[in-house]
């Protein structure tokens, strides 16, 4: 991935967003180029530099507006209060976007992808970072799980007190039927 910056990524940033809002205004590549004589830019890029460059901007605008169409439809059936499902939805995403750069044979010039020391450094560090956030989301899920386990229980040995009370069933028979149904320990008898 470590390649020599474009022509045009090498020019001053408030050149490029000139260009980008050239672009949003719906400007041809030739206007583009005669407005960025008139501001007389220095080294000029070529119009086939700027194709590619506004291409690839294209392109990457137009990633971000599917990964955000897909997010949004994929929260509105999750529903917005479920962070446990978004979560693992944002995770899965990452994963994704980190096998598309890790897979890539070839760049847009179809020259080979490499990646630097600190690229492929921060990309394991990626990878590290997100099998870590699965770790801590399993380990969430099942204490939320635990714990609604043991509301439902506490809960149904008070329905089964109240209910057996009213039948008349002796305290020891309610203690046995808590512990066989709903796996409740018997009191320790006071000595």
């Amino acid at each position: 991935m470590s390649k020599r910056p474009s022509s045009i990524d090498r020019m001053p940033p408030e050149v490029r967003d000139w260009i980008g809002r050239l672009r949003d205004q719906g400007r041809t590549l030739d206007e583009i180029i005669a407005k960025l004589r008139e501001l007389d830019v220095d080294a000029l890029p070529s119009r086939s530099a700027l194709h590619r460059h506004l291409k690839k901007a294209d392109e990457v605008a137009e990633r971000i507006r599917k990964s955000r169409a897909v997010a949004d439809v994929i929260v509105r059936r999750l529903g917005e209060s479920d962070p446990d499902k978004t979560t693992r939805m944002n995770i899965e995403l990452m994963h994704n976007v980190l096998f598309e750069i890790a897979s890539r044979t070839s760049d847009e010039d179809g020259e080979p992808v490499t990646f630097a020391p600190m690229e492929a450094m921060l990309l394991a560090k990626a990878l590290d970072h997100l099998g870590k956030a699965s770790k801590d989301d399993v380990a969430r899920t099942v204490t939320i799980e635990k714990r609604a386990a043991e509301k439902a229980k506490a809960e149904a040995a008070k329905a089964v007190d109240a209910v057996a009370g009213e039948g008349g069933l002796s305290a020891e028979t309610i203690e046995t039927i808590k512990a066989r149904i709903l796996g409740v320990a018997k009191p320790e008898p006071k000595a």
